[in-house]
């Protein structure tokens, strides 16, 4: 019984729900469990043999496994920017704050989960990828414009979860380290192993830099008049820190199913130099201003098998958040110090069963979950709110799968706002094993966080308690193939997606007066454009894939386009090398012009950045293996940014040019 349920867990609801097309270069299933999925009957093609896309609903989403990126000492970051639809938003150098968008969406209409539980602060509605490390993490899966039916208010732009490691049935251990420029050093461990009936994992990681990179001025047009900084080259100053993170997972049967424990955290400490901003060699970057923030996530679950062959969950979560800032010497004012706690106490609940309806499978799921947030801030009033939510949903397959019809809806609602209803349908035909056509729409909304509302007036910068919802309307529509041989090709896949988002009273962060920023509710806005990718392999050992993502948004009432993103951006990547012994990796990512204010005065150039890296396996050597004991033992070089460019997210956020970095990655 007890294995029964381990299978369930491990290929269980939210797997089967997001699963989708991978990117190449990331995550792919086996030939095996494609060709098991829909037979392929022979086809008289020459050249051509077709191949099975794995069994997905209609939402537009990938998996990514993140044992694809071994010896590539990725961030989770780094990882994300390479997916269609999603763009890492990054304010410095390696450890430094980072925040997402999907399909053009701002940072806090994307909700980042942890195996299933929103981490997305209270404070800020935000969600720093950074504050993860990878080797913690098994598997991404984004879901793209939709998700709010699931998880309630934030998913505008869409869904990011994270399933972290599990137990394993054997001892497992897991160890990387690298340095690299601006004396960064950073590193990990990790350990699995059973203990009678009890599964225990354990896993740190820590990161250190100085942060003293040199980056180059930026050239800003006010009025048509080009304004340039002095020096032209300055060094990014106070910017060291110093990450550490770790996770600690326990399984044991109970019952008729299986109790967990996982608890989570993050410490991170370092300066804050804040804009570049000036002339001189300071650049105007503050000197003393230290930032602190540390935080913690457990979650207690039971999953099992109940009646009508279901999977029960029901689940306890609690997540605290401290956030400290000083700057004893701040260039205007008096000396800063604030400290903002946040905690969120949460449950979740859901059934699901799969019963067979006139010889077609379906599936059914309820669920229900509730939070309370709590902010204690010395600069402001306490603050509680309750959230929560109930809904349902229902995947109904038809003509051996051919035709999936998908449907759910949410009931949503927060302190102080009114109810919504979340609906969303999906359709996906696949007439042929290797071609699949689907369509999505779905309706999002997001109320406004704790800092929006209520952020006390420092003069410079307030909050608006007035403020509605943001609502949204999602739509898309897309085809995939995969051919297993086209010619001297293998594993031809292609996907194309077209997607629109109709934004109501989004909520931006404006002047109010001549020395004021406050958030307003501005009207509607629109975005649309679309998604490609791709993916080839040459050989066993020559992989190629790409993704583009072109979008088009602007202001309904005034016609402008919305600031924060590129027109465009397009990842490719190469990967060369025998399994399991080299690996060479090349990436280029091209970004458009990036608006950076609503007005369209300042904008920060394009640029094209290459990337490349070099692994090789130790433990592939026969000698070194009997040495070793090691399953795998990698050694690894990249370079990031060959071409020293300037890369800039936001106006006076600079990051690094050209730097390396060399490690090793073994398992045992």
């Amino acid at each position: 019984m007890l294995a029964r349920v381990r299978r369930r867990l491990r290929d269980g609801p939210l797997v089967v729900l997001l699963l989708g097309l991978p990117l190449a270069g990331t995550a792919q299933a086996p030939e095996e469990e494609l060709r098991d999925e829909e037979p392929v009957g022979e086809i008289v093609v020459r050249g051509v043999r077709p191949g099975a896309l794995p069994r997905v609903p209609t939402a537009s989403s990938d998996i990514v496994e993140t044992d694809d990126f071994e010896a590539e000492n990725k961030t989770l970051a780094e990882l994300l920017d390479g997916l269609s639809g999603v763009r890492v938003r990054r304010f410095g150098g390696r450890g430094e704050a980072a925040e997402l968008s999907i399909r053009g969406s701002t940072a806090n209409q994307v909700v980042l989960t942890l195996d299933g539980v929103p981490v997305n602060n209270a404070l800020t509605g935000l969600a720093d990828p950074n504050d993860y490390c990878l080797p913690q993490v098994e598997r991404v899966a984004v879901t793209r414009g939709a998700g709010s039916s699931q998880v309630g208010s934030g998913a505008i732009g869409g869904v990011i979860d994270l399933t972290t490691r599990s137990t394993s049935d054997a001892p497992t251990t897991a160890v990387t380290f690298s340095g690299g420029a601006f004396d960064t050093y950073e590193g990990s461990i990790r350990h699995a192993r059973p203990l009678g009936e009890l599964g225990l994992q354990l896993g740190y990681c820590g990161l250190t830099t100085e942060g003293d990179f040199e980056f180059a001025r930026p050239t800003q047009v006010v009025a048509g008049i080009p304004i340039e900084f002095e020096p032209d080259v300055a060094t990014r100053l106070n910017n060291d820190r110093v990450r550490h993170g770790g996770n600690l997972a326990l399984s044991h049967p109970l019952g008729i199913g299986e109790l967990r424990l996982r608890s989570l955290f993050s410490y991170v400490d370092g300066g804050a130099p804040g804009i570049d901003s000036g002339n001189g060699p300071t650049a105007g970057q503050a000197l003393e201003a230290r930032r602190r923030n540390w935080s913690a996530l457990t979650i207690a679950d039971w999953e099992g098998v109940g009646f009508l062959e279901d999977t029960p969950l029901l689940r306890a979560h609690h997540r605290f958040e401290e956030l400290r800032f000083e700057n004893p010497m701040p260039a205007l004012g008096a000396p800063i110090d604030t400290r903002a706690r946040v905690q969120t106490y949460g449950v979740q609940a859901r059934d699901e069963w799969e019963p067979r309806v006139l010889g077609n499978a379906q599936h059914f799921r309820i669920f229900a979950d509730g939070t309370r947030d709590e902010l204690r801030d010395a600069d402001q009033r306490n603050r509680q709110r309750n959230r929560g939510g109930v809904g349902t949903e229902s995947t109904l397959r038809a003509l051996k799968e051919r035709v999936v019809l998908s449907a759910s809806v949410r009931l949503d609602g927060a302190d102080g706002f009114r109810r919504a209803w979340l609906p969303s349908g999906g359709l996906a035909v696949t007439p042929v094993p290797w071609l699949r056509l689907r369509g999505n729409v779905s309706r999002a909304y997001r109320v406004p966080n704790f800092n929006e509302l209520f952020l006390p007036d420092q003069g410079f910068i307030r909050g608006n308690p007035n403020l509605e919802p943001e609502d949204a309307i999602n739509a898309d529509v897309g085809a995939e193939f995969l051919l297993e041989a086209l010619g001297p090709l293998r594993r031809v896949r292609l996907r194309a997606a077209l997607f629109r988002r109709e934004i109501e009273e989004s909520i931006v962060w404006v002047l109010v007066s001549p020395f004021t920023v406050a958030p307003i509710n501005t009207g509607d806005a629109t975005v649309e454009g679309i998604e490609l990718s791709g993916s080839v392999s040459l050989s066993r050992f020559l992989t190629v894939s790409a993704q583009h993502t072109h979008i088009d948004s602007e202001r309904d009432e005034t016609g402008k386009e919305l600031p924060g993103q590129p027109e465009f951006e397009t990842f490719g990547r190469v990967e060369v090398g025998f399994p399991d012994v080299v690996k060479l990796v090349g990436e280029v990512q091209d970004t458009g012009e990036i608006l950076v204010n609503e007005g369209g005065g300042r904008r920060l150039p394009a640029r094209t950045v290459w990337n490349a890296s070099v692994s090789l396996n130790l433990a592939a050597w026969s000698p070194l293996q009997r040495f070793t004991r090691a399953r795998s033992l990698w050694v690894f070089f990249e370079i990031d940014n060959i071409g020293d460019v300037a890369v800039r997210d936001s106006l006076s956020f600079p990051q690094p040019g050209r730097n390396a970095s060399a490690g090793f990655e073994a398992r045992w």
